[in-house]
């Protein structure tokens, strides 16, 4: 660690560096065996204003700017040649300084700051290339063959450029020998991101993990052993608890079918003929409309489902949202929450709701709400709720669970109320 300066030194170095034309902090520094730095936070923190004019002065005078016509001049003469070689003092300096951690140069406080400015500085920059193409051809004959290490994922691995690698024969394994890509990237001895990027240039859809598990059974998917295990696993942890609704449904039905002499062939006949109708589109869309029709006959029936409220897991996005909502308003008189619709127009249940405004704030979850079928089912419902008055307004979980945008949200949604 740098020794601390007394006031008095301070101020005769300051006199110094302020009298004489030439001198800089780097001298002084060299002089006194400390940091460069160091010197000018003592001089900022002692004589300010005067120090940054000053020093201000002195880089005009010691570095003047070279006009363009002088800067094109100089690089045309230097354009086509070699670097010139660094001085031996360059060399000696520059070593004695990589040789050295931050701690060992600047101390631990300094250290922590110098890291941290470095490593937001570069949050978000993009590189800029002049020749991208003989950039990556160089890297790539670089890295080629050489053991590198894949971010502790896979230990060590060869390097390889991707164009050297055979890409008919890896969409060949991806797709007619359907190997998952973590296998064929074993088998090539390459990073698995190598084998999703290549699958993505030749437009090839990649699998997911639905794809390969539909249709198996867990025994196929784990291996015997590990779905013993899992299914044991699952069965300790149920064991007591109550039965679902399913459950009991199923087993009044079977009651009541083994009543009316039903026999047990019979019932596993049903079972079968009815899981595999429900698979069916068409049968589904057939009930529909049968309950449709029922519901239309039976108006009191239609009235009770209104009522019925059910239980819904509140997200952590709504519950920050509700929170924010109380503060300027009163729940279940200027908004209500997960409440159906209070026109009655339809059955949705929006997540928040101001009949006096006729506006409904709707928030988007993490997933369901941005696949394609997500997508279609939002904008059938928006449709319907703007059939019946409402304004309605969308905002995504990312504006509210991120503390810099929700700051933002929150205006937003009070100017939409406020003119309203």
């Amino acid at each position: 660690m740098n020794k601390p300066l007394s006031y008095g030194g301070i101020k005769e170095l300051f006199l110094e560096y302020k009298n004489d034309r030439n001198l800089t902090t780097g001298k002084i520094a060299n002089r006194m065996g400390l940091d460069r730095t160091t010197i000018g936070n003592y001089f900022r923190h002692f004589f300010k204003d005067e120090y940054r004019i000053l020093s201000e002065l002195k880089s005009k005078f010691m570095k003047p700017k070279l006009s363009e016509e002088r800067k094109l001049k100089i690089s045309l003469a230097l354009k086509g040649k070699p670097k010139p070689p660094r001085s031996l003092a360059h060399r000696i300096n520059l070593g004695k300084s990589m040789s050295k951690t931050y701690v060992e140069r600047f101390g631990d406080e300094r250290a922590r700051m110098v890291a941290k400015k470095i490593s937001n500085s570069n949050i978000g920059k993009k590189r800029i290339f002049r020749d991208k193409e003989s950039w990556l051809k160089n890297l790539s004959n670089s890295l080629k063959e050489r053991e590198v290490w894949n971010k502790g994922k896979k230990g060590l691995q060869k390097a390889w450029n991707k164009k050297n690698l055979s890409n008919e024969e890896i969409i060949d394994l991806y797709l007619n020998k359907n190997l998952s890509s973590d296998k064929i990237a074993n088998e090539f001895n390459v990073s698995k991101d190598v084998i999703l990027r290549i699958i993505r240039e030749n437009n090839i859809k990649i699998r997911g993990y639905g794809d390969f598990a539909k249709g198996k059974k867990l025994s196929e998917i784990l291996g015997k052993e590990k779905a013993d295990l899992k299914i044991k696993k699952l069965s300790e942890k149920l064991k007591g608890r109550k039965n679902n609704w399913g459950n009991k449904i199923s087993e009044s039905l079977k009651k009541h079918y083994k009543e009316n002499g039903f026999s047990e062939e019979r019932l596993k006949r049903m079972s079968l003929i009815m899981r595999n109708k429900w698979q069916d589109q068409s049968y589904r869309n057939k009930l529909i409309n049968i309950h449709r029709e029922y519901l239309k006959n039976h108006p009191e029936e239609l009235e009770r489902l209104k009522k019925v409220k059910l239980p819904m897991k509140r997200t952590k996005v709504e519950m920050r949202v509700l929170d924010f909502l109380r503060n300027y308003f009163k729940e279940n008189e200027d908004f209500l929450y997960d409440d159906y619709d209070t026109t009655k127009k339809t059955f949705y249940r929006p997540d928040f709701q101001f009949p006096n405004k006729k506006i409904i704030i709707e928030i988007d979850g993490y997933y369901r709400h941005f696949t394609p079928e997500g997508i279609i089912r939002d904008q059938k419902r928006q449709n319907e709720l703007e059939e019946a008055g409402w304004k309605v307004y969308r905002f995504i979980h990312k504006e509210v669970e991120r503390n810099y945008l929700f700051e933002n949200t929150k205006n937003k949604i009070l100017e939409v109320l406020k003119n309203g």
